[in-house]
């Protein structure tokens, strides 16, 4: 069919296997991704055209008519998207000289302009207030315990980042601190719309035997600092589960069923900015899946990872924290946080 708006044929791809990638055509500049396989667990990938093949002022626009996230990349997987629910992209060529080219994009997340399509915040700890031992803001509540300690840094810059938040565990081996989404009485639950986290954080240094502690980051039940047992969250647990990031998994009372997938990627460690990492999480809008990416790349298995949360499970969203384990220690290891982003879109609008 055609499209009026943009005077190209509309190309409209439908994935059938668990991971479906797609080379867009340069003759076709319109899409519609769709999911017609109710059901069936999808992960879209759109790769637009090598840069060099095209008119420079070519638009490419990206309609996500799919219930999930899909994911948009340049010739050489350099530029990554991700694209929400009912959202458009735009991505206009700007400079060629390379197969990956220079695009110019700019994304229409409904949610902006329309509350009914979903939700979509970001939490930037850049001009807010707070003291020690205390963090508060409206949705978000701040759990600091035993030696344990929450700072927010605003001004400065570090790495290019201008404030975050610094969450301690001390150095006793009670100590924690955590930031979770909702006061203890609030719950949020999963199904029936796909929901992601994301992050930008760093770690100041390596968890060793005689300072252990364990930090998470994603979505979970408890906010006591222990283990969770409903929960999706990247892990990072050198003691008991290597020097990698983990992505977690657990399902049902007690973590029974639950699934670790070793990412492979180890946590960068430091205070000078070189050591961010991002953090993303993405649960699909049947609550069956979830996949993670690290710095924008995609580290969960094929096929996504299961062991979720059942839909009538409360869990608190957004939830950051370090724990002190094992050994009291002499230093208090810290977390540092730039932002905390929360996306979710039912997969009815209402």
């Amino acid at each position: 069919m055609r499209s009026n708006r943009y005077g190209d044929q509309r190309q409209i791809i439908f994935a059938v296997s668990d991971t479906a990638t797609q080379i867009v055509s340069p003759t076709k500049r319109f899409f519609v991704i769709v999911n017609p396989l109710v059901g069936i667990a999808t992960l879209f990938c759109m790769v637009l055209p090598d840069a060099r093949t095209i008119r420079l002022g070519t638009p490419f626009v990206f309609e996500n008519q799919s219930s999930d996230f899909v994911g948009i990349y340049n010739a050489d997987r350099t530029t990554f998207h991700r694209l929400p629910p009912r959202a458009t992209l735009t991505c206009v060529l700007t400079t060629q000289a390379s197969a990956s080219g220079t695009w110019h994009s700019v994304v229409h997340d409904p949610a902006v302009g329309n509350p009914a399509f979903g939700m979509s915040s970001v939490l930037d700890f850049v001009a807010l207030t707070s003291g020690n031992n205390m963090f508060s803001d409206p949705g978000f509540t701040g759990v600091p315990s035993g030696a344990g300690a929450i700072n927010l840094t605003t001004g400065g810059s570090v790495g290019g980042r201008q404030g975050s938040l610094t969450v301690s565990c001390g150095t006793t081996v009670a100590g924690y601190s955590l930031v979770y989404a909702g006061s203890s009485g609030e719950n949020n639950y999963i199904g029936s719309g796909c929901r992601a986290f994301e992050t930008s954080q760093a770690i100041s240094a390596i968890s060793s035997a005689a300072d252990e502690y364990i930090a998470r980051y994603g979505i979970g039940d408890n906010i006591t600092g222990g283990a969770h047992t409903e929960a999706a969250y990247f892990m990072y647990d050198r003691l008991n589960l290597g020097t990698n990031w983990q992505l977690k998994t657990i399902k049902t009372a007690g973590g029974a069923a639950n699934t670790v997938t070793d990412t492979g990627v180890a946590p960068i460690y430091g205070t000078t900015g070189a050591e961010w990492q991002k953090l993303r999480i993405e649960i699909a809008s049947s609550g069956a899946r979830a996949d993670g990416w690290i710095d924008n790349v995609l580290i969960s298995p094929a096929g996504g990872q299961a062991n979720l949360p059942a839909a009538t499970t409360a869990i608190k969203i957004a939830h950051m924290g370090i724990t002190k384990t094992e050994d009291a220690g002499v230093n208090a290891r810290y977390l540092k946080v730039d932002y905390l982003r929360l996306q979710s879109y039912p997969t009815t609008p209402r």
